[in-house]
């Protein structure tokens, strides 16, 4: 399938202009054009690359990371299904990346708190547990400080 690019950077090129005049908040679903992307990254549709995304966090009043979302019900440990608006919903949980909130076109609506949490606990078992540093003896240091 050939992917029109030109069209998605004339489009994001509009999008960097624009001033936005409203906020978002974590657990709101939005329409964001999401583009154009390359190989298996999620694309937008239509003519404005639209797809819905879960704010899933706020960092600064202008971006977020978002978790688009499908109606094709998929499976695995990358997938979350939501309930949203009587609706069901696939989260692309490994699509989640960081968005502006320039490419926020119109919000949909909010996930329920039960829903967030849900989705958040999937999101953390995705994530590699943290680990203690290996602790350096002080043989070892004294060798690499020699180096």
């Amino acid at each position: 399938m050939q992917k029109d690019f030109s069209e998605w950077h004339r489009l994001k090129s509009a999008l960097q202009e624009t001033e936005v005049p409203f906020f978002f908040f974590e657990r709101e679903v939005w329409f964001a054009s999401i583009g154009v992307n390359i190989g298996d990254e999620e694309d937008g549709r239509g003519e404005r690359f639209w797809r819905p995304v879960v704010v899933f966090r706020k960092f600064t009043h202008n971006l977020f990371w978002g978790i688009p979302l499908t109606s094709t019900v998929r499976t695995g440990s990358y997938y979350h299904q939501l309930d949203f608006n009587d609706d069901n919903s696939t989260a692309l949980l490994l699509q989640m990346r960081p968005l502006d909130r320039k490419r926020l076109i119109r919000k949909i609506g909010t996930i329920s708190n039960e829903q967030f949490e849900l989705l958040r606990q999937r999101i953390d078992e995705l994530m590699p547990k943290k680990t203690e540093p290996p602790e350096i003896s002080k043989d070892s240091s004294e060798a690499g400080a020699q180096l």
